[in-house]
């Protein structure tokens, strides 16, 4: 084993040390989604629980002076050694699935159901203290530079730290979980971890114990997500975006979790979740008896169950993750989606951005519920960009999980956003789920907008006791519908 005063060992362990806490940061964002969503305001707590230790961390580090410490002698390979100890041993459950499912379900159950507050707790418990000591890693090793220029040496070891760090926010997140799945990107990290304290130990036998526990804590990490554990827990893709989980019930239905939420449902009877039904009811059947083709795009591809059924219309879905197809096929669907139907793996916002075509009928079903809203597709623009894709006489219709009488400001804030550019829509929950008599703010159902456009509306004008058109607006004839018939 080379001696620690090698440069090249050095400037490794920095580099290491630099991957392993950015790809950490990024892992937590990650794991964390399903539990408090992905919204700037939880990002921007695990941000700062990393950053400010990080900063107190260089700190320390560059003030350590070694010591004795109850009897022991702590030198500054030990200290580095020990600091990487800790920092695994916390990380473990701190970034392991099942833990950090654990760790939310219990907080839930303790009534902590507040997303920020439990994102702040669970930064405080996993992520602040492990950042802090691995911080002190620069300064510390630093030490082992005694001869060299000041100047000269600072700059090579940010240069090797932000090299690591690079390293940890571009190929953990574009290559590792994308190829290899989020559970063996944490494995990665623990094996680094164990690859830093081998490097950072002498050749004697009382450095082996170190060594032997820090191979222990990566065996564990390798362990907690494995495949086998993930496929304990019905997980068939765990990539950057997502984690989809999918089987059958013994009721026959197959059902796909996205992030937790119910997204679709499938049986041999070819069953599908209330709203799916509805929708289709409402905007494909009527196209079914056309003697031609219609365009349909939709946004938020689930399952792919929205339109399995229809052999004859031209479907496009569109949808981030690439891995929805591949498991819907295998484990809800059962077969292809059909030959009539084409999958873009995209942004919503780029696809729309990126293309001219324009639609008969657009379903955006984008919305998983809880906490998983993306932001910039509740927005005004976003909606603009949408009503810009449809055709004369084409048929707007969403899935939003909202309150169905309108009992928080998610819910009103977004009928508003969304009447601002489509204001004459109809509005329906689905189902049963009115629940006019409760004052909760958190209980949700599907909602239905349905919007067709028309280029030639008019803005409307409002009926006061002063003026009063109605004598000229309403209808001179009304066509009723009997339902007998």
């Amino acid at each position: 084993m080379k001696t620690i005063n090698h440069s090249l060992l050095l400037f490794i362990v920095i580099i290491i040390e630099g991957y392993v806490v950015l790809s950490s940061e990024l892992l937590a964002i990650r794991q964390t989604i399903p539990h408090v969503g992905s919204g700037t305001d939880t990002v921007s707590i695990i941000i700062a629980a990393v950053l400010m230790p990080l900063a107190f961390g260089y700190h320390y580090g560059g003030q350590f002076k070694p010591k004795k410490f109850m009897g022991i002698f702590i030198s500054v390979r030990k200290k580095l050694i020990m600091n990487v100890l800790i920092a695994a041993l916390i990380l473990l459950p701190g970034l392991s699935y099942e833990f950090i499912a654990f760790f939310f379900k219990t907080l839930s159950g303790a009534g902590i159901e507040h997303r920020l507050t439990q994102i702040a707790l669970y930064c405080a418990l996993f992520i602040v203290l492990p950042v802090y000591l691995l911080g002190q890693t620069v300064p510390l090793v630093s030490n082992y530079f005694s001869k060299e220029k000041l100047s000269q040496i600072t700059g090579k070891m940010l240069f090797y730290s932000t090299v690591g760090s690079f390293m940890g926010a571009v190929f953990s997140t574009l290559i590792l979980m994308a190829f290899l799945g989020v559970h063996h990107t944490v494995s990665l990290n623990f094996v680094l971890m164990a690859c830093l304290v081998v490097l950072l130990s002498k050749r004697k036998i009382r450095s082996i114990l170190p060594v032997l526990f820090m191979i222990f804590i990566a065996c564990a990490a390798l362990y907690f997500n494995s495949n086998k554990v993930m496929n304990k827990n019905h997980i068939k893709a765990n990539n950057q975006y997502n984690t989809i989980q999918a089987g059958t019930l013994p009721s026959g239905d197959r059902k796909m979790f996205i992030n937790g939420n119910d997204s679709s449902r499938y049986n041999d009877a070819g069953r599908k979740h209330q709203y799916i039904e509805f929708a289709e009811r409402i905007a494909i059947v009527p196209l079914l008896t056309s003697t031609q083709k219609h365009d349909v795009l939709v946004i938020g591809a689930g399952a792919f169950t929205f339109g399995h059924n229809d052999r004859k219309n031209n479907y496009t879905y569109i949808d981030i993750d690439k891995d929805l197809k591949d498991v819907a096929e295998k484990y809800v669907l059962k077969e292809p989606i059909g030959d009539n139907k084409k999958f873009i793996p995209k942004p919503a916002r780029a696809y729309l951005n990126d293309t001219d075509d324009k639609f008969d009928v657009i379903y955006l079903d984008a919305y998983l519920g809880g906490v998983s809203i993306p932001e910039h597709l509740v927005t005004r623009e976003f909606f603009q960009s949408i009503k810009s894709h449809l055709k004369d006489g084409g048929i707007l219709i969403t899935n939003f999980i909202m309150s169905p009488h309108f009992n928080n400001n998610f819910t009103r804030n977004l009928d508003v956003t969304f009447r601002s550019v489509f204001p004459f829509v109809s509005r329906d929950v689905i189902g049963d789920y009115y629940y006019l008599t409760s004052d909760s703010q958190t209980l949700m159902s599907n909602v239905a907008y349905i919007y067709r456009h028309n280029e030639n509306l008019g803005d409307g004008i409002i009926y006061t006791d002063n003026k009063n058109t109605l004598f000229f607006d309403k209808p001179k004839k009304f066509e009723k519908h009997n339902p007998y018939q």
